[in-house]
């Protein structure tokens, strides 16, 4: 569903771009530490209403082709070994109203993407607890969030429900997650518990988690095969579509702004780098338009799963307006595209990030 948004900033610094289902992206250019505070934490909703959930009768569900069926109270899960990674989660909207010519779907800039720390339960000992059957291929997630939803014409009433193929759902660093920077989850992120998926765009994390079923077979859902899928120039509806997975490498300029002015010789200018496909090795900026580049100087390396600062001072040697061009590369060679081929939704944009500016005197 499209909605129209003027795109208010609240107190926040977070950007409306839609009010219902509500859908709210931070300030890029305000993004200046590593760790996203929770409440300039980007928001995706797909229904109009946040589930009213009370812990003291909610349990998660665990069924399917499992030795036994369990539920778990939060305090269960509380219970068991906990971890906390760093990661950043990146809406595979991101970036779409950028995509030329237009995308269907909700307007993001570019700030459809946060940092936290989670801390909760790898989804692998929930699995163990209640014992994997040799058959099991698939392990789907429901969330409480439900309503309508339209695609070619029809309706279906629904929960938010995604699946993962069974190596993801067993990698150590995909988490069933309580806490997000420290305290419990907000209702917006996903209170009580959400899945969290390293590397992969949001649409994996589901929110809301109330019931978990291993499958023996590939799930087909709304949100597994008619959304977050690649649909190409001239593809027909019926055609096999490309799943949206793993987060493409990518980098912005948070610093300076578009159509800033700068005064003096210097410009300074600083970002956030990330990748799902491997760690940040490389970071090149451009203040001519992409005919010359030179290496930034890359911060603190977060983690596997976490983005990177960098910084590089240019000096355009003139006053002017420059147009600046910042691109990454990842540790298994991937690097930005100039363009990204065009896809019906606008998912995975990952093109080279540029902006204008305008250098004066001091």
């Amino acid at each position: 569903m499209e909605v129209n948004s003027d795109r208010k900033k609240n107190k926040a610094n977070l950007i409306t771009v839609s009010e219902s289902p509500l859908c709210q992206e931070a300030d890029f250019t305000a993004m200046n530490s590593v760790v996203t505070p929770t409440d300039d934490f980007y928001v995706r909703s797909h229904f109009a209403s946040v589930p009213d959930i009370n812990e003291s009768s909610w349990r998660l569900k665990i069924k399917g082709k499992t030795a036994r069926s369990i539920e778990l109270t939060l305090e269960d899960l509380r219970s068991m070994p906990s971890r906390e990674l760093m990661a950043t989660m990146e809406c595979a909207g991101n970036s779409r109203v950028h995509v030329n010519p237009p995308a269907e779907g909700l307007r993001f800039g570019h700030g459809a993407i946060s940092t936290a720390r989670w801390r909760g339960v790898s989804l692998s000992e929930v699995l163990t607890k209640a014992g994997l059957l040799e058959t099991a291929k698939e392990v789907v997630f429901k969330g409480a969030d439900s309503g309508q939803e339209t695609d070619d014409g029809v309706s279906f009433n629904l929960n938010y429900t995604r699946s993962l193929p069974l190596d993801k759902a067993l990698d150590p660093d995909t988490l069933l997650v309580y806490e997000m920077n420290g305290d419990q989850l907000t209702p917006s992120h996903g209170y009580p518990l959400r899945l969290l998926v390293p590397s992969w765009y949001g649409m994996a994390s589901v929110k809301w988690l109330m019931e978990i079923e291993v499958s023996d077979k590939a799930f087909d859902g709304f949100f597994q095969s008619r959304r977050y899928v690649m649909v190409n120039q001239g593809m027909d509806v019926t055609e096999q579509k490309d799943p949206v997975t793993t987060v493409k490498v990518k980098c912005l300029i948070n610093t300076p702004a578009q159509g800033q002015i700068v005064k003096g010789q210097i410009v300074n200018i600083a970002g956030l780098a990330w990748s799902g496909e491997g760690s940040i090795e490389k970071v090149e900026v451009s203040c001519d338009d992409g005919l010359t580049w030179c290496d930034a100087d890359l911060g603190d390396n977060n983690g596997p799963h976490a983005w990177r600062k960098w910084a590089i001072a240019c000096e355009p040697g003139t006053t002017g307006h420059f147009l600046l061009m910042a691109r990454a590369t990842d540790s298994n060679g991937n690097t930005q595209p100039k363009n990204i081929p065009w896809n019906y939704r606008g998912y995975a944009n990952n093109a080279i990030h540029s902006l204008s500016i305008q250098v004066e005197a001091e």
